[in-house]
């Protein structure tokens, strides 16, 4: 789900700053248009939409603890591995990302998916500052 949703969210990103790149094309002045501001926001209505159904189908409970905490710090994880090794490895840490955040719901697997998240944010942080 991680994966998909990571893929999907870059497509939407990447497709909305080409349409902004052909429509400003042969414009003299400053030129912009909203494709490119909304579609960040439009990604993250998607992935919270996907991942509310997906968590509900698979019976993860409380929504509201596993939801913002796999969706909001994403991003960063998601652009360091782009910016280092291109979009496949984006792919990759957000599928990591979203698993490491959802087997910390159960306790077997609580440090183990909590450590893998620190260690993604932490080393996208060192990587993007």
């Amino acid at each position: 789900m991680g994966a998909a949703l990571t893929s999907l969210s870059l497509g939407m990103v990447d497709w909305a700053y080409r349409y902004d790149t052909r429509t400003c094309a042969g414009a003299e002045s400053f030129c912009m248009t909203l494709m490119p501001v909304l579609s960040v926001p439009a990604s993250l209505v998607v992935a919270l939409v996907a991942l509310t159904v997906a968590y509900r189908l698979l019976g993860i409970r409380p929504l509201l603890a596993v939801v913002p905490p796999t969706l909001l710090p994403a991003p960063f994880p998601v652009v360091a591995a782009q910016a280092v090794a291109g979009r496949w490895s984006a792919v990759v840490v957000g599928a990591v990302w979203s698993a490491a955040l959802t087997s910390a719901v159960w306790r077997p697997y609580r440090i183990l998916g909590l450590s893998t998240a620190a260690v993604l944010l932490l080393a996208s942080l060192v990587v993007l500052l």
